[in-house]
C-alpha cells in the first residue's frame, strides 16, 4: 500500500507531450532580414519536439526536451547562406509566474512560465556561396559531412556537439483534466560558433543561436491518492 501511494505521488503532476513549431537562426551569419522564400528556401523552418515534465509544487517544474529542426540563413545580398541540421537535448526548469504549474482543477485554467535550461546540441552544417544568376549553391566550408570537398578546403567531417543555454517564456492552458496545450517560445544560445558551418569565421564571441516557437499538446497525469487507502501505521 505504501509503494502504491508513493508511485501515485510520483505520477501526480507529470505531463508528457509532443509538438511542432518554427525555428529561426539568429547570429553572425544573418543580415537582419527574415526571408520566407529565397531560392525556394525559408528562414522559418519546422521543428518537432518531445517533452516530459514533473511539477514539484505549484511554482516549480523540471523536465526534458528533445527537439529536431534545421535552420537556413542568408546574407550579403543573398550571395551567402548557412544551413544547419540539429538535434537538441535539454534539461528545462520552469517557474510558474502565477503559481499554477500543475494546472489543478479548481484553480486558474492557465499558467505562464519563465523557462531556463541547459542543452546539448548535436549538429552538422554547411556554409555556401551562391551565384544569384545561376542560383547555384557552392559549398564554402562544412561540418559533419565527410564527403564534402568545400572550395575553402575547410571541413570538419564529424558531427559536432555544443553546450547551449536556453531561456524562454510559455503559456499553458488546461483543455480538460487529461490534456493541456502550451504555446512555447525559447531562445537557445550555442557556445560553439562552428554551428553555422562557416569555418572561415574567426569570431570567438558566443553569438549564434536560434529561437523556437511551438504548440505542444500534453497528456496530464494527475493521480489522486485516497487518504483512506492506506493504514496510518
Amino acid at each position: 500500500m505504501i509503494i502504491n501511494k508513493t508511485n501515485a505521488q510520483f505520477y501526480n503532476g507529470l505531463r508528457l507531450g509532443g509538438g511542432v513549431g518554427e525555428s529561426i537562426y539568429w547570429g553572425s551569419q544573418m543580415d537582419g532580414k527574415i526571408s520566407l522564400s529565397t531560392y525556394n528556401r525559408s528562414e522559418f523552418n519546422p521543428g518537432f519536439n518531445f517533452q516530459i515534465y514533473k511539477a514539484f509544487d505549484n511554482k516549480n517544474e523540471i523536465g526534458f526536451r528533445f527537439m529536431n529542426t534545421q535552420l537556413w540563413s542568408f546574407k550579403t545580398s543573398n550571395t551567402q547562406a548557412t544551413n544547419i541540421k540539429l538535434n537538441e537535448f535539454a534539461i528545462i526548469y520552469q517557474k510558474s509566474l502565477n503559481e499554477n504549474s500543475r494546472l489543478n482543477s479548481g484553480r486558474l485554467l492557465f499558467t505562464h512560465n519563465l523557462v531556463l535550461g541547459l542543452s546539448m546540441i548535436s549538429f552538422k552544417s554547411r556554409s555556401f556561396t551562391i551565384d544569384p544568376k545561376t542560383r547555384i549553391f557552392t559549398i564554402l566550408s562544412s561540418v559533419g559531412y565527410a564527403n564534402d570537398y568545400p572550395t575553402s578546403g575547410l571541413t570538419k567531417p564529424e558531427d559536432q556537439l555544443a553546450i547551449a543555454g536556453v531561456i524562454g517564456y510559455n503559456i499553458g492552458y488546461r483543455l480538460n483534466s487529461n490534456f493541456s496545450i502550451y504555446l512555447e517560445n525559447t531562445f537557445t544560445l550555442s557556445t560553439n560558433n562552428d554551428i553555422h558551418g562557416n569555418l572561415n569565421s574567426k569570431s570567438k564571441l558566443t553569438n549564434n543561436g536560434f529561437t523556437y516557437s511551438a504548440l505542444t499538446l500534453y497528456l496530464n497525469i494527475n493521480s489522486r491518492v485516497n487518504p483512506l487507502s492506506c493504514p496510518k501505521f
